[in-house]
């Protein structure tokens, strides 16, 4: 198959997701800056999910570590947050993870809901994490929905919000088959850089080894594994 195939099949993934999530399939466009509207709204399930989310944390312990990402985070084509990376930390660590998850969202594109206050940033801003550790994981959907080249902005953005936290984690994008490799070492470098700068622990998906599902955008379980241990080294080394 070649890349442009694997990128159309991996948008159409993506497609499937946000119906399968939202209800209804929109297409948001790159950058986030086109949709097809829908009678009611379609986000509005995931607004209350992500509410739900930040109420019920997916472990118990401490510290406490806040996770923000996408639908890695969420155990999305495997059977639920059980599966996911945070849940993996929290039980290896002994901590309480609550986790900021939704799918198709990014560093730059609030994904599927493009009318929403989605984008990490966004969300950081509206529900500051009260944590002794933060981890920040994505960038595929920056790749796929979003503008590559503003993620070194957007970053810096983030981890400056995030400057009184005393552990920060970043988690950078796995090589994914759908999405451009350039633009994927483009946001892989953004993200290390803004991480360095900020005296901040960059955790590279890329080349680690994260085993993904048939559909070449989500880890399998093996793979959400891989990414807890990952970044629990991370954050006992910080």
């Amino acid at each position: 198959m070649t890349r442009a195939r694997l990128r159309i099949a991996a948008a159409i993934s993506l497609l499937v997701v946000g119906a399968a999530v939202f209800g209804v399939a929109a297409w948001p466009g790159r950058g986030g800056t086109e949709a097809s509207q829908a009678d009611e709204d379609p986000c509005a399930g995931t607004l209350e999910e992500r509410e739900r989310q930040l109420a019920e944390p997916v472990t118990t312990g401490s510290p406490t570590i806040a996770v923000l990402g996408d639908s890695y985070t969420q155990g999305t084509g495997l059977s639920g947050p059980e599966q996911a990376w945070p849940t993996a930390l929290g039980e290896q660590l002994g901590a309480r993870v609550v986790v900021d998850g939704v799918g198709t969202t990014g560093f730059t594109t609030a994904g599927w809901c493009i009318h929403s206050p989605l984008t990490y940033g966004a969300r950081l801003a509206s529900d500051p994490p009260d944590a002794e550790v933060v981890v920040v994981q994505g960038g595929v959907n920056d790749s796929l929905l979003g503008d590559p080249d503003q993620v070194a902005a957007a970053a810096g953005d983030v981890l400056g919000d995030l400057q009184d936290v005393p552990v920060v984690v970043v988690v950078g994008p796995p090589a994914v088959p759908g999405a451009d490799p350039g633009e994927l070492g483009t946001i892989d470098a953004a993200l290390r850089q803004a991480t360095s700068d900020a005296g901040r622990v960059y955790v590279p998906l890329a080349g680690a080894g994260i085993e993904l599902l048939d559909d070449e955008l989500h880890p399998t379980e093996a793979g959400q594994q891989r990414i807890a241990e990952l970044v629990a080294a991370a954050i006992e080394t910080a």
